[in-house]
C-alpha cells in the first residue's frame, strides 16, 4: 500500500525489480470503479458466500463485491480503512489516519452494514497487511517497519516483529517498507517494498528478528498469498502484475495490464476453489502505465494447477 496519487509519472524512482517473464493465466474482470478509486486490500466475505469485501482507502469506506460483478458499500468511515481479515471470529480491519498515532482495529457487522471498535493499537502509525494465524492477528506498519500481534479477544496488542529490513532505505520515498503478510505451514511471510525484498520467519519463534532472513531479492511485492504447494503469489503495484514465485525460486509474471491489474495492491485465493485468485488494482495512480490510468478493478485470475 503507498498513499494515493494523482496520475502521471512518478516522481521517484521505483525500486529494483526483476521482471520475470509474462505467461497470462485466464482472467476475469470481476466489477470496475471509477479512474483515481484506490483498492488496497480484499478478504472473503463471511455472510456472503461467494462475495468479497474490498478496502478502499481514497473514499475511507468497504466495499461488498457479489459475485455477478454487483458492488456495494458496507461501511464508510470516518479515517482510512488498510488491511482486512476474514477469520472464525469475525472480520476485521485497520483503520487510522495514515502516519498518525491512534489506529484501531474494529469488527465489520456486514449484516447491521456497520462496524465496532475492539482495541485501540498504540504502536501502530501506518497500517497496512493484516493476517491471522491461527490464534491472533498480524498487522503490518509500513512507517514504524514492524509487525504487531493483536489478540482481538483480549483487546491487546504488542510488537511482535521488528527488524532493520522492514524499515525503508529512503524515508521520502512514498513507496513503503514493510507491506504486506501472509501465514503459511509455521511461517510469517512479509514483503518489503522500498527494499523490494521478501522475507520470513518462524511464526512459534520466541525471538523473530533473531530468525528474519530473505527469501527473494529484487522482488517489489505488495500484498501476497500463499498456496498449498507453497507458490507465493504478489502483487507488485507499481509494476502493474501479479507474480508468482515457486518454492525452487522460479518466477513468472501470471498477469498484467491487458489482464487487467495495473496497479495490482492485493492478492487472495478463494477459500472455496483453490483454482481462483482475486486481484484488486488502482488502475496505475501510483505509477501510471502507457495510456494513463485505468479505472479501479477486481479481477479473478483461474490459476494452473
Amino acid at each position: 500500500m503507498s498513499n494515493p496519487v494523482s496520475g502521471g509519472h512518478p516522481t521517484f524512482a521505483l525500486p529494483d525489480h526483476d521482471i520475470p517473464p509474462l505467461r497470462p493465466v485466464h482472467s476475469v474482470v470481476v466489477a470496475e470503479w471509477p479512474e483515481g478509486t484506490f483498492l488496497e486490500n480484499l478478504a472473503p466475505a463471511r455472510t456472503h458466500p461467494g462475495s468479497w469485501l474490498v478496502t478502499i482507502t481514497s473514499h475511507d469506506r468497504i466495499d461488498r463485491v457479489d459475485p455477478d460483478g454487483r458492488h456495494e458499500t458496507v461501511v464508510e468511515l470516518p479515517n482510512t480503512v488498510t488491511g482486512i481479515a476474514t477469520t472464525d471470529l469475525g472480520t476485521f480491519f485497520l483503520t487510522g489516519v495514515l502516519g498518525a498515532p491512534g489506529w484501531q482495529l474494529a469488527r465489520l457487522d456486514e449484516s447491521a452494514a456497520g462496524q465496532s471498535t475492539v482495541c485501540d493499537i498504540p504502536d501502530l502509525v501506518l497500517g497496512n497487511g493484516l493476517t491471522w494465524d491461527g490464534h491472533r492477528l498480524l498487522a503490518v506498519d509500513s512507517g514504524l517497519g514492524h509487525v504487531v500481534a493483536i489478540d482481538p479477544v483480549a483487546r491487546t496488542s504488542s510488537v511482535w516483529l521488528a527488524h532493520e529490513l522492514l524499515t525503508k532505505l529512503n524515508p521520502d520515498t512514498p513507496l513503503p517498507g514493510a507491506n504486506g503478510i501472509a501465514v503459511h505451514q509455521g511461517w510469517v511471510y512479509v514483503t518489503n517494498t522500498e527494499r523490494a525484498q521478501l522475507l520470513c520467519c518462524p511464526l512459534a519463534s520466541r525471538n523473530p528478528a533473531d530468525e528474519l532472513e530473505v527469501v527473494a531479492e529484487r522482488l517489489a511485492g505488495d500484498d501476497l498469498d500463499i498456496d498449498p504447494h507453497g507458490r507465493i503469489y504478489l502483487a507488485t503495484h507499481p509494476y502493474h502484475s501479479v507474480l508468482r514465485l515457486d518454492p525452487g525460486g522460479h518466477r513468472e509474471d501470471i498477469a498484467g495490464i491487458d489482464q487487467g491489474v495495473a496497479g495490482s495492491t492485493s492478492v487472495a485465493l478463494d477459500p472455496q476453489d483453490p483454482t481462483a485468485l482475486y486481484v484488486t488494482s488502482t488502475g496505475g495512480l501510483l505509477s501510471p502505465p502507457e495510456g494513463g490510468v485505468q479505472p479501479a478493478r477486481l479481477v479473478q485470475l483461474t490459476l494452473d494447477q
